[in-house]
């Protein structure tokens, strides 16, 4: 039974999309690149989410003591970590009481983190294909490419514990409603399946 994430939210707009379809996870995007939102936005966007959806803050190269800050503010209960990362980072900040969700290589399917990240790119809407993935012997998030068109089949031949789509739920740049409430619908629906 996998949960749901809806990345990327940028505006209210977003933020209003995802509480009338409640994701388990809704992901900001701190590091560089077309979703990015700043701390500001964040607290702005944050202070209007469904304070059930988990706040999941998405990042390249992670500055531990800002996304502590940002814990502690209570405006993140997570971070996506987006790159490879070292045991030391992962284990500072979950010491801090933040769920890590961490990328891990095809080569190399192990994390300490919380949950391992499978993506086919960052961001870039590229779907994997999910008959070479590794074995992965803990909760995964699985990414890219997912829409509601293709999530029920990934979760049938993934399994993973989350499902995170962010560019494939877009029309013109902008999270588009439909998009959102069908991917979300389409993962209830396997939950229900279950």
């Amino acid at each position: 039974m996998s949960q749901v994430k809806v990345c990327g939210l940028m505006t209210p707009a977003d933020i209003a999309i995802v509480n009338a379809v409640h994701p388990d996870y809704a992901g900001f995007v701190l590091a560089g690149g077309r979703h990015h939102v700043s701390d500001a936005t964040l607290r702005t966007l944050v202070a209007q989410l469904d304070p059930k959806i988990c706040k999941v803050a998405v990042v390249v190269e992670p500055d531990c003591r800002h996304l502590i800050r940002l814990h502690d503010a209570g405006l993140i209960d997570a971070v996506q970590l987006h790159r490879v990362s070292r045991k030391a980072v992962i284990a500072q900040l979950q010491q801090a009481g933040l769920m890590v969700i961490a990328r891990i290589a095809l080569t190399a399917p192990r994390t300490v983190a919380d949950i391992a990240l499978l993506d086919a790119g960052d961001g870039s809407g590229q779907t994997l294909d999910w008959s070479q993935l590794p074995s992965v012997t803990q909760p995964l998030m699985l990414a890219g490419g997912l829409d509601a068109s293709n999530v029920q089949q990934a979760i049938r031949a993934v399994h993973p514990q989350i499902v995170d789509a962010s560019s494939r739920l877009e029309t013109n740049g902008q999270k588009d409603a439909a998009k959102v409430t069908a991917y979300v619908t389409a993962v209830l629906n396997m939950k229900e399946e279950s």
